[in-house]
């Protein structure tokens, strides 16, 4: 405990009250999952986590630090923990009143789910063993790096999702509360002779929102999807529903709940027989349901009809050539409209894959080229209203299957951080809030760089504001984090000398 007491003593706490800037020492280990923004529902910035390993112990022990601070990043707790040098962290989570750790051990073959109060006091550990067929596919998970185990429920608990084992391959969701309410568990069937998965793509205080995909074998083209909408006090399934392909093929991108309590499903649908795997959709839609699973409506907008019609020109000023837009997150304002933020993709030949290829590499020969950001604008009954376009440098990302359809690619490489966005930001009158992006700006005569972007929507208006970032180099890493309304929070590791930089930086609302 040495060495957490040093750091606790000799960490730089000599800034004034509200500071804006602060360096945390000897920090041995820090990755990028190891830190976090103490968010609420809105993601309004309430303070900050950083957990690092400070020493060595015997026995291949380690001893890590949890540090806590306000949204000023002013100290509130530093705590230690001690854990095997087999132990990582795959994934941790804020829901407004604790902080959980999801733990991995691939050597005892368990998961150990670690929770802290707001003090950094520590709970009680809850264990979850792994057979040997999900050590496997845990095996997998931690080599590409693709974790989302945890999802906050706000002020209430936390959702765990993992990998279970069935007649072939499933999945379990674990609900753990934490303000005294029941836990439960949701798992797939241990008989189902189908590989099924469950991504949920809403939670909040009435109902989890999830997609389940099932299929034969991992190599089927054929995958059925079925929306779960589940009772999260409970864990009682309140209805589903289903999009196959002889009826009515969908892909479910994102669900919220209404302020009167009805459940809306957003995506992109297809012509009937369509595959969502290979076919293109032919357009958006959105689906209003009540808790029983009655439909209130069922709107839909064509890309041919009128997303086409009303896109604005490509950046570069060349007329708008058809593409797909992923949408990250909608905001509903204080006037009742829904925005829709996004941005606008292709699937495209990658010369670098063909080139491997034609040398005897493996690898993709298509990649999605990411462009520009875009915001749909809705009404209250879900009409296109408007599309404003922000302009945005490329990027590009090797597809998961060439075979595959430019949107499931798009929905699978969104886990690997394909895309630029970052975050939304909503404040509690829902009159103004900031969808931020990082973008590679390429510029004439001049380095290029990275520029941190955020579309602010202020008085009905969408206006745009940029910060320009260091380049990570060597051993010095940067990253960017939520901060309070109006701020971003910049980061730079230096990995040789052990320390944290941290400071916030005031956005401009115009």
């Amino acid at each position: 405990m040495r060495k957490l007491l040093t750091l606790i003593g000799l960490c730089v706490l000599s800034l004034a009250l509200n500071a804006q800037e602060k360096t945390l020492n000897e920090i041995t280990e820090f990755k990028i999952k190891n830190s976090g923004a103490l968010m609420d529902k809105n993601n309004d910035v309430d303070g900050y986590y950083f957990y690092y390993e400070v020493d060595k112990l015997k026995k291949g022990q380690r001893e890590y630090a949890i540090r806590m601070l306000d949204n000023n990043l002013n100290d509130l707790a530093t705590k230690s923990y001690v854990d095997s040098k087999n132990t990582f962290l795959g994934d941790s989570k804020f829901n407004n009143q604790a902080l959980m750790f999801a733990m991995i051990n691939l050597k005892d073959k368990q998961y150990k789910l670690v929770t802290f109060d707001r003090q950094g006091n520590q709970g009680e550990d809850i264990v979850i063993p792994v057979n040997k067929k999900e050590m496997k596919y845990l095996s997998y998970a931690v080599k590409s790096g693709n974790f989302n185990l945890l999802l906050p429920v706000d002020n209430k608990g936390f959702l765990f999702n993992y990998i279970r084992d069935n007649k072939k391959l499933g999945y379990g969701l674990k609900y753990i509360p934490t303000d005294g309410g029941q836990s439960w568990d949701y798992n797939s069937p241990d008989e189902s002779s189908k590989i099924l998965n469950i991504n949920p793509i809403e939670v909040n205080e009435e109902v989890l929102v999830a997609l389940e995909s099932s299929k034969k074998s991992m190599l089927s083209q054929k995958v059925n999807f079925k929306v779960l909408v589940i009772d999260i006090k409970t864990g009682k399934l309140l209805f589903e529903k289903e999009f196959d392909k002889e009826n009515n093929p969908r892909l479910i991108t994102n669900a919220f709940l209404t302020e009167d309590k009805k459940v809306v499903l957003l995506g992109e649908y297809f012509a009937k027989d369509d595959n969502v795997i290979k076919d293109k959709s032919l357009g958006i839609f959105a689906q209003v349901n009540e808790l029983s699973g009655e439909v209130v409506s069922d709107s839909k907008v064509s890309w041919k009809d009128k997303i086409d019609q009303m896109m604005p020109a490509e950046s570069n000023g060349k007329k708008y050539k058809r593409g797909y837009v992923y949408f990250h997150d909608i905001v509903r304002t204080q006037k009742g409209t829904y925005y829709c933020i996004g941005e606008r993709y292709r699937k495209t030949a990658s010369a670098a894959g063909i080139a491997a290829a034609a040398l005897g590499g493996g690898g993709s020969v298509t990649q999605l080229t990411i462009t520009d950001a875009v915001v749909f604008e809705f009404d209250e009954s879900f009409n296109l209203q408007d599309i404003q376009v922000f302009k945005k440098g490329k990027s590009r990302a090797p597809s998961l299957l060439d075979v595959g359809s430019p949107q499931l690619n798009a929905h699978a490489l969104k886990a690997f951080g394909a895309f630029d966005y970052q975050f939304t930001q909503l404040d509690v009158d829902r009159d103004r809030f900031y969808a931020s992006f990082i973008d590679y700006e390429r510029l004439k005569g001049e380095e290029n760089k990275f520029a941190f972007k955020s579309i602010i929507y202020n008085d009905g208006n969408l206006s745009e504001d940029k910060i320009y970032l260091k380049k990570s180099k060597g051993k010095i890493r940067f990253r960017v984090m939520p901060a309070k309304l109006g701020h971003v929070m910049l980061l730079e590791y230096n990995k040789k000398e052990k320390t944290l930089q941290i400071h916030l930086e005031k956005l401009n609302i115009q």
